[in-house]
C-alpha cells in the first residue's frame, strides 16, 4: 500500500473541529459497510485470543500501557478481559485503531483511511474508545467532550469504552 501519495494531513494536523467532524464521518461510513460475507471477524473472543498470543509471545510491551494501567502486567490485564461478559450483540464494519494518526482530511473533508490490519466485525465501541482516547490525548478535555456528544447511543456506556481500551493496551 502506498500512502505517500494520500492526500491530506492527518486528524492530528487539523483543529479540533475538524478533526471531529471529519472523524465522525469516518467511522458512521464504516460502520455503515455491509457485513454479510466478509470475512473478517474482530469478535470479543478473536480479539482476546490474539491478545493472549501476543502475550505469551512477548509482544506486549507494559511499558507503553495508558497512565491508568502502568505498573500492571500484561498478564494481569489479560486475566481482567477474560472476566468481563461477551459485549452487547451489536457488531459493524470497524477500523481497529480508530486514532487521529489513521484518518486523513483535505478540505475540511475525509480523504483518506489507513492502517486497516485491525479491521474486522465487532462492536462499534472498539473504535470509539480509541477515538475517545485519541481526541483527548491531541485536544484535551474539551476535544473528548465534543466527541463524546456525538457517539452513537450504544457507544455511550463507559465500562464498554473502558473495555476495549484495556483490550488495546495488548495490541
Amino acid at each position: 500500500m502506498i500512502t505517500s501519495e494520500l492526500p491530506g494531513v492527518t486528524l492530528a494536523e487539523v483543529s479540533l473541529e475538524n478533526a471531529v467532524n471529519v472523524l465522525v464521518e469516518a467511522l458512521d461510513l464504516m460502520h455503515a459497510l455491509p457485513v454479510e460475507n466478509c470475512p473478517f471477524s474482530a469478535s470479543w473472543n478473536v480479539r482476546l485470543h490474539e491478545a493472549e498470543q501476543r502475550i505469551e509471545a512477548g509482544l506486549v510491551d507494559e511499558a507503553d500501557f495508558d497512565g491508568e494501567n502502568l505498573g500492571r502486567s500484561a498478564a494481569d490485564i489479560l486475566e481482567e478481559l477474560k472476566s468481563f461478559p461477551p459485549p452487547p450483540d451489536v457488531a459493524c464494519f470497524t477500523h481497529g485503531d480508530a486514532c487521529l494518526e489513521n484518518f486523513l482530511s483535505l478540505g475540511g473533508t475525509i480523504s483518506g483511511i489507513v492502517d486497516m490490519g485491525r479491521a474486522g466485525i465487532t462492536h462499534p465501541a472498539q473504535d470509539w474508545a480509541l477515538a475517545l482516547r485519541s481526541v483527548g490525548s491531541r485536544f484535551g478535555p474539551n476535544g473528548r467532550q465534543m466527541l463524546r456528544q456525538r457517539l452513537p447511543i450504544d457507544c455511550t456506556n463507559e465500562d464498554l469504552l473502558r473495555r476495549f481500551l484495556l483490550l488495546d493496551e495488548c495490541f
